[in-house]
């Protein structure tokens, strides 16, 4: 055994009988005091401190090779690396140089991570192999290039989608059932713990650092700043009497999880002391103080999941998935239907018909990003005056906002002329569009949605192909308007609207008429640059409540030039302007 007092590799102060430095991590069976005498004519050299990252291309065992940082924790370092047996892409996570003197978290460690070997499950990170030198204790587990739900919601605003929030939570309260039948509880759950693969077929996701809290319990690591997310997720008995915790943590953690994807927010916030003071006494706003409109029962779900004493929440993630399943019934259906037994279009009692874009990826924008759509309807032409008139008269609708006398301002006298009855409808503001909508049972396309039809899977310029706009693809670039339009053209100028379907050259690679020129389209979608540029790969909609907010337009009209006409070409206005160029058309 060392009598050492000082590790000769950094001169670190040694706790007595320690096998390891708490500086660097070296171990000491290999020193010896006299080793390291002042008397010694030729002392040996210190051993270098090691790197507090591995550098990229160090091979760390005949195996594997590390590649470069994923990310950082309190308990170790996160890296890209190289299984050269299996020519695979791996994540390599080393416990950190200062943790490896501490003989308790080595053990915990090894154990948890050998306890991770055994278990396999579709949502869970699975592990792979264990690496144990002197100076380096890591895991080996499969690599998840997708983002973590923390990056994913904050790519939402914060505020999830109730389709995601359906995909992500089931998947993750199946493997955590399955964990809590086995006797393992996750003891830090929370989004950064999350990771999810994003394909066609939705968000899948995995759960990662099985254990984690415990291998650092009762040490000094556990209250480092790095663990402060740990405490906005923290169940009050992890507080109050951590030897007591059981599966319902792990309950109280996913409620928190399931508040910060609704509402952008965790419960509370503040430094250690206050959160964990928080959990243990404090009531929690409801999520809906901070995302106004939300089911009822989604609500309740949080809620109960978030109960100060354990045996007032669900009591088992089985338990917690049915109530969030029901909860979420209405706003985010199952889909159990196949595409291929879908009709490729549905024709409607006033003869409009609706096509089916199917579901993948398409690029979007100028810089051609890859977002993944679900399948959707959508309609061949915009709404014309003739199913907006029936919508009025079926409804009496008349707008109340300050902008309501310019509603229909195209139509004298409440009639509109026979001739423009198959125009497309214009002088409809965004609210006026959602109403229709509602009343057809039908929405506006999202702005991503709306893009896929007009420019397809091969990111078409102009919804025809490449080449330029003609008089005979659009109805583009017209004379100023200065009356009323009149048989197809306007009073005092040359512009106007076209009838529906009047450029069928133009058509979309799905088929789709219209989406280049005679009027511009609202969307769903609040303007937001950063968002469309930078957003969620798949299903992008950001469909906070506007207010004031301007809302997206797209595809050109009439009276703009040809860059207009361009399918990702994009502007925005108040929802409550209603101008000559702008319609809009629906989706299902």
């Amino acid at each position: 055994m060392n009598d050492l007092t000082e590790c000769p590799a950094c001169d670190e102060s040694l706790p007595p009988r320690a096998r390891f430095c708490p500086g660097c991590g070296r171990s000491l069976d290999s020193f010896t005091e006299a080793t390291y005498t002042a008397t010694d004519a030729n002392p040996r050299p210190a051993a270098a401190l090691p790197p507090r990252l591995i550098p990229p291309g160090t091979q760390i065992s005949p195996r594997y090779r590390v590649d470069g940082v994923i990310g950082e924790g309190a308990m170790g370092v996160v890296y890209r690396g190289t299984d050269s047996e299996h020519d695979r892409v791996v994540a390599i996570k080393a416990l950190h140089a200062s943790l490896m003197g501490d003989r308790d978290i080595r053990r915990r460690f090894t154990r948890e991570a050998q306890l991770m070997l055994t278990w396999k499950h579709r949502n869970v990170v699975r592990v792979t192999d264990l690496i144990q030198h002197d100076d380096l204790l890591a895991f080996v587990m499969e690599y998840v290039g997708g983002p973590t739900l923390e990056d994913h919601a904050q790519r939402w605003g914060g505020k999830l989608p109730f389709d995601d929030l359906r995909l992500i939570f089931d998947g993750v309260l199946d493997a955590m059932a399955e964990a809590h039948s086995m006797g393992i509880v996750h003891r830090d759950l929370k989004p950064q713990n999350i990771l999810l693969r994003v394909d066609e077929s939705g968000v899948h996701p995995k759960i990662a650092d099985f254990g984690i809290a415990k291998i650092l319990e009762g040490t000094t690591y556990t209250m480092t700043g790095a663990m402060l997310g740990t405490c906005r997720y923290m169940s009050p008995e992890q507080v109050q009497a951590p030897q007591t915790v059981d599966h319902r943590s792990d309950i109280y953690s996913l409620g928190v999880t399931l508040y910060r994807c609704l509402t952008g927010r965790c419960p509370f916030e503040g430094n250690h002391f206050a959160l964990m003071m928080a959990h243990v006494e404090q009531a929690p706003d409801p999520p809906s103080l901070y995302r106004p409109h939300l089911p009822p029962g989604l609500e309740e779900v949080a809620m109960k999941a978030l109960s100060k004493k354990r045996e007032e929440r669900p009591q088992s993630c089985a338990e917690l998935r049915a109530a969030l399943d029901e909860a979420l019934a209405d706003v985010s259906p199952a889909r159990v239907e196949r595409e291929a037994d879908l009709p490729r279009t549905l024709v409607e009692d006033d003869g409009n018909e609706m096509v089916l874009v199917p579901s993948g990826p398409f690029q979007m924008g100028a810089h051609r990003r890859t977002v993944i759509l679900d399948r959707f309807y959508i309609a061949r032409h915009p709404v014309t005056n003739r199913q907006f008139r029936a919508f009025v008269e079926a409804t009496g609708y008349r707008p109340t906002d300050p902008e309501a006398g310019r509603f229909l301002h195209h139509i004298r006298a409440g009639r509109c002329p026979p001739e423009l009855l198959d125009h497309p409808v214009v002088f409809v503001s965004w609210l006026d569009a959602r109403a229709y909508c509602r009343w057809a049972a039908r929405r506006l396309p999202s702005e991503a949605e709306w893009e896929k039809a007009a420019r397809g899977t091969d990111g078409y310029k102009f919804p025809w192909g490449r080449d330029e706009p003609t008089a005979e693809l659009a109805n583009f670039g017209q004379t100023r308007a200065k009356g009323y339009p009149v048989a197809g053209s306007w009073a005092d100028g040359d512009g106007g609207t076209a009838p529906v379907g009047s450029f069928p050259r133009g058509a979309s690679p799905f088929g789709i008429l219209g989406m280049a020129g005679n009027v511009f389209e609202w969307c769903e979608d609040v303007d937001d640059t950063t968002f469309y540029l930078h957003g969620p790969d798949r299903n992008p909609r950001n469909t906070i409540q506007p207010g004031d907010s301007p809302c997206v337009i797209r595809g050109g009209s009439w009276r703009y030039d040809a860059r207009s006409l361009r399918t990702y070409a994009r502007t925005s206005f108040p929802p409550t302007f209603r101008l000559d160029t702008v319609g809009f058309r629906v989706a299902l």
